[in-house]
């Protein structure tokens, strides 16, 4: 008797894992929302970072080799809002990729339950704290922008 595939494995193993982090990434850095979050990140990195962990969280024996989503997060401004946006966009990444209703629970399951990690104690309000947002490091934008199609 073949032993059930993991969640993983109906993802196509790391590869399949893989690529489908990519496009959620290349959203992720596009994105006007929560696109400023990750000015100045290394995308390749990211994407292998969020691979290894996923990958733990859905079946795989895989090292992850990335720190505790505290230590990786504390810096940034991240809301709530922010983490909601974040989990929108993997959702409808997960859609897109045809993935399994039964794997993409899960995943954006354990994907929720980060949140008290993610954004620590002073950052789980519904809304935003101006006085934190005035001290990240995204510039502001002055002055007039014109726009010339």
């Amino acid at each position: 008797m073949d032993p059930q595939p993991t969640p993983f494995d109906q993802l196509g193993g790391l590869d399949g894992l893989r690529a489908l982090l990519a496009d959620f990434y290349d959203r992720v850095f596009a994105d006007p929302m929560i696109g400023f979050l990750f000015r100045g990140q290394e995308k390749a990195r990211l994407i292998e970072l969020e691979t290894q962990f996923t990958a733990r969280a859905l079946g795989a024996e895989v090292a992850y080799s990335g720190r505790t989503m505290r230590e990786a997060h504390a810096r940034h401004p991240i809301m709530r809002g922010h983490f909601q946006r974040r989990n929108v966009l993997l959702e409808q990444t997960l859609r897109d990729h045809a993935v399994p209703e039964a794997v993409a629970e899960r995943w954006l399951a354990h994907t929720r339950a980060l949140a008290a990690a993610i954004l620590g104690p002073a950052r789980r309000g519904e809304h935003c704290d101006h006085e934190l947002q005035a001290t990240r490091s995204a510039p502001r934008v002055t002055g007039v922008v014109e726009y010339n199609p």
